[in-house]
């Protein structure tokens, strides 16, 4: 589909998951979720010309429901090179105030660039990649659970979640 708000081809029906060692198709939900970032209200803040955003599907979920989070690097200005390819791996991401898996690595100095050897497609900004991996929580208190990504500088949205 050609993004209106971003002018460039966003091919959302390619969003890739990891699922064990093998990595699939994401879900119609993910793929919906993702395909909406372009009205997404609640964007993390720009900063350098790049932004971070994560999306579930809902905010109101049972307890014990998996909560699907999808994460979107949105980069808004000429001059930076975008990745696309992936599912990547989230760094940095924090529920109820807690590093949930790893941290960004120290020697990283862009936090946007692939780890390793890198053979995929690259793009020029302004872009936006939404191939990184789809986290998943499940919550067994009630309550409101809050959800967010770090990079270095770079802070997206904070979900709420809502368990009831």
């Amino acid at each position: 589909m050609i993004d209106k708000d971003f002018g460039f081809f966003l091919d959302v029906k390619n969003l890739f998951v990891r699922k064990g060692d093998i990595i699939v198709q994401a879900s119609e939900d993910e793929i919906r979720v993702a395909s909406g970032y372009s009205s997404w209200a609640d964007k993390g803040k720009i900063i350098d010309g790049r932004r971070l955003t994560i999306m579930t599907s809902k905010t109101k979920y049972k307890i014990n429901e998996e909560v699907r989070v999808v994460h979107v690097v949105e980069f808004t200005e000429p001059g930076h090179k975008v990745y696309i390819m992936g599912p990547k791996e989230v760094y940095g991401e924090y529920v109820d105030g807690c590093l949930s898996g790893k941290d960004v690595p120290s020697d990283r100095s862009n936090p946007f660039v692939p780890e390793g050897d890198y053979d995929g497609r690259v793009l020029n900004s302004p872009a936006v990649d939404y191939n990184y991996y789809i986290t998943s929580y499940a919550f067994n208190t009630c309550g409101i659970h809050s959800i967010y990504w770090k990079l270095g500088k770079w802070k997206s949205n904070v979900l709420k979640i809502i368990i009831e």
